[in-house]
């Protein structure tokens, strides 16, 4: 029923476990995953699951506009009606039966809530972090139905949209759980090599702000343990 699309770099710590949640959901989807040279297994796990590997480069660089126009058009391809795009750290909650009901009623685009989730301890276990916390900037609208929908028109980061074409929202909101920050060695490279691939474009633009200063693991372990205040379970 879908495509699934979704950018890479370096992702070999979730790749699987995003691919394996996709897949339960739609069994014998397509996944086509936009790799921006990886130097990790990102590729060598995508391939082993079947997917579509499509490379691309920017030079080591994070583009946000290259990463932009990627999500406004390449899905315009698909061979199937309903198209996902997402990160590799977001998984929308919702599964093949209830996206046909949505169809029957006439939903052209699935509305979503943001959850960022929270590890209750400092390990990689992916499939415990059973709790989060609502946060609204994580609200995105990444699936949706090619047949009606013309143009998504992204913004940068993708979390805001003014598409184009027949609109239906879904009635009901689908949870979105976004995996930014496992655990405090994973958000500490992760800052890391965020900062250090960031394009002059990237800097000039204010895009990924938030990468622009250095991250230490005191401010990491304060951040965690905030988060951690503020769990309930989600899942």
């Amino acid at each position: 029923m879908i495509t699934v699309y979704t950018l890479t770099y370096n992702e070999e710590v979730l790749i699987q476990f995003m691919l394996d949640h996709y897949r339960e959901r739609f069994p014998g989807c397509k996944i086509v995953v936009y790799d921006n040279i990886s130097t990790d297994n990102t590729v060598k796990i995508a391939l082993a699951n079947d997917c579509e590997v499509i490379s691309y480069d920017t030079n080591g660089q994070l583009q946000d506009s290259r990463y932009l126009k990627i999500k406004n058009n390449y899905w315009k391809n698909a061979k199937t009606d309903w198209v996902l795009m997402c990160d590799m750290d977001e998984l929308l909650d919702i599964n093949a039966k209830v996206l046909q009901a949505e169809e029957n009623a006439g939903t052209t685009i699935i509305r979503s809530e943001g959850y960022e989730m929270i590890n209750l301890k400092d390990n990689f276990d992916l499939d415990g972090m059973k709790y989060g916390a609502r946060d609204i900037n994580y609200d995105k609208f990444c699936l949706f139905n090619k047949r009606f929908i013309k143009e998504i028109n992204y913004s940068i980061g993708c979390h805001g949209c003014n598409p184009t074409g027949t609109i239906k929202y879904s009635k009901k909101t689908y949870k979105l759980y976004h995996y930014s920050s496992i655990c405090e060695s994973f958000t500490l490279e992760k800052h890391k090599r965020y900062k250090a691939r960031l394009s002059p474009e990237n800097i000039k633009n204010g895009w990924g702000s938030h990468y622009f200063s250095d991250y230490t693991p005191e401010q990491a372990h304060k951040d965690h343990l905030e988060e951690r205040s503020k769990a309930v379970k989600v899942r």
